[in-house]
């Protein structure tokens, strides 16, 4: 049973109790034992001023979720797009792109914009551009320009005959390269 405490009620009852070194305390109606005195030993107050293991557990808990929080907003400050991730984008989607091309034996070809670039796949008469997270249109991140050593369309041939294509990515102070051979593409190594 946890017992509350209350101080003097009256003035002249805080008056008292200012004039004393210690202060007394009276607790509430709702224990039945009487007050401490003055100078009187309160080691078996103690055990009614702990907290419980439920009250403990809440509030680890309330500490656990906000240094959660606070982790995975610090996190995502440091997280912003960077040359090197943004040329291992290109890659992994050149060469899902090309995947897809022999795969489903269909002509897909690599489109570039001044903002980005996309896929597109020939349906015997035009090209149609591709949707999706993987194949659609992706903008570069502010700043980031992207030159190519082929005009676009880039086709990805069916069986491995796309024509070879070299993308450098570029922001102030980074760049990155992308080679796609007609097969496989890869971001090769700064030098």
């Amino acid at each position: 049973m946890a017992f509350r405490f209350a101080l003097a009620r009256s003035p002249a009852e805080a008056g008292a109790q200012l004039g004393n070194s210690h202060f007394r305390v009276r607790r509430l109606a709702t224990d039945p034992r009487p007050a401490p005195e003055c100078g009187e030993d309160v080691r078996h107050l103690a055990a009614d001023a702990g907290m419980t293991l439920i009250e403990m557990l809440i509030v680890l808990s309330i500490i656990a979720v906000a240094a959660g929080a606070v982790t995975l907003g610090i996190g995502s400050a440091s997280r912003a797009p960077s040359v090197g991730s943004e040329a291992q984008r290109l890659a992994n989607r050149l060469q899902a792109a090309a995947d897809d091309g022999m795969l489903g034996d269909s002509l897909v070809a690599f489109t570039a914009e001044k903002t980005g670039y996309a896929f597109a796949r020939f349906d015997g008469t035009t090209w149609q551009p591709l949707s999706g997270e993987a194949m659609g249109f992706h903008t570069l991140p502010g700043g980031m320009t992207m030159r190519l050593s082929a005009r676009p369309p880039i086709v990805l041939g069916p069986e491995g005959s796309g024509k070879p294509l070299t993308a450098v990515i570029t922001a102030p102070g980074q760049t990155s390269t992308v080679v796609y051979d007609g097969l496989t593409a890869r971001v090769m190594p700064a030098t």
